[in-house]
């Protein structure tokens, strides 16, 4: 079993790198694309990562939900629910702030 804990962001400077890399546009694009699949999550709910997210990709994407997590969690807006990792980092979960028992039937499966 991967551990996929090595793809955490330690720093901000990924963004400027993968920017760079991908150019602007592209960059852009795939991020819109795991923020629009995090906030379509529902509570108590979980995406994996390991069979959705393509392996060139796995670094930048896990990245990003980091990114993710920390706006969610400095944001203003009051929520009832907030994304984490599993501990292996293979699954991404929305979990219910009211009723934190995840749902293990209930899987968000979209192509990364």
């Amino acid at each position: 079993m991967n551990n996929n804990s090595q793809y955490i962001t330690q720093s901000w400077e990924w963004c400027k790198d993968y920017r760079s890399r991908m150019g602007k546009e592209s960059y852009e694009a795939y991020v819109n694309k795991v923020y629009t699949l995090l906030l379509n999550m529902r509570p108590n709910t979980y995406f994996s990562i390991g069979k959705n997210v393509s392996p060139e990709n796995l670094d930048l994407f896990i990245k990003i939900c980091c990114m993710f997590i920390q706006e969610q969690f400095l944001s203003d807006r009051c929520r009832d629910y907030h994304h984490t990792f599993s501990p292996d980092y293979r699954e991404i979960r929305c979990v219910s702030l009211h009723f934190s028992k995840l749902n293990s039937n209930k899987s968000n499966t979209v192509t990364i």
